[in-house]
């Protein structure tokens, strides 16, 4: 299968997620709502949204490190092309193919990130009351606000190879996704913009006919 249509089938869930957080999740989730009906309220939606941001980061960052693997040291190619995008010559140089000091693989370190991420964001889905729920939510925001430079970084890289890694920049992207979706839910934990947020806006749709609360 082609890198490119693998890839677009790995972003698929952040897509969906990162629309659930937006006002149009509503219309979104409203098919489903007798099989998850957490999704009737913007604060289920949005929780379940970062969860699927997370996921598709998560599988993104791992099918990374398996490209690296793949390629490194042997004449294996998966993605590579003349054209600006190439991500075997990004994943796989032999220098910024790897974290400056400890040496480690970047897909390695980003599946890494976002395990904790996911592991954060379904524990503020589950329990979106508990008082855990902010230390999971400060660990949303450390993680994600530290891949901000360390995607700097990698850009700057690109930019010197003059290649742009197509599965990078959708990890990176999904990191820019969490942060700003942990930045709102945040904010909205220190007022009663919470609460509200938990009371359904949406109800499963009727006899062919959709209704909003």
């Amino acid at each position: 299968m082609n890198a490119n249509v693998i890839l677009a089938l790995e972003s698929l869930p952040l897509l969906i997620g990162f629309l659930l957080t937006l006002p149009v999740g509503g219309k979104i989730a409203q098919p489903v709502l007798k099989i998850w009906p957490s999704l009737a309220s913007p604060r289920g939606r949005m929780t379940a949204g970062l969860v699927l941001i997370c996921l598709s980061g998560l599988i993104i960052a791992t099918h990374t490190y398996w490209i690296h693997e793949k390629i490194t040291g042997t004449t294996t190619s998966f993605c590579a092309s003349d054209s600006i995008f190439s991500c075997d010559d990004v994943i796989g140089h032999e220098t910024y193919g790897y974290a400056p000091v400890i040496g480690l693989p970047w897909g390695l370190i980003g599946m890494g990130v976002f395990a904790a991420l996911l592991y954060a964001a379904m524990m503020v889905q589950k329990e979106p009351d508990a008082p855990g729920r902010t230390r999971m939510l400060q660990v949303l925001l450390l993680f994600s606000g530290g891949g901000i430079p360390v995607i700097l970084l990698l850009v700057s890289y690109e930019v010197q190879i003059e290649k742009l890694c197509q599965y990078c920049t959708m990890a990176h992207l999904a990191n820019v996704l969490v942060l700003v979706t942990s930045v709102r839910m945040h904010r909205a934990t220190q007022s009663s913009a919470w609460v509200d947020m938990s009371r359904d806006d949406v109800v499963p749709r009727t006899e062919g006919r959709s209704e909003e609360a």
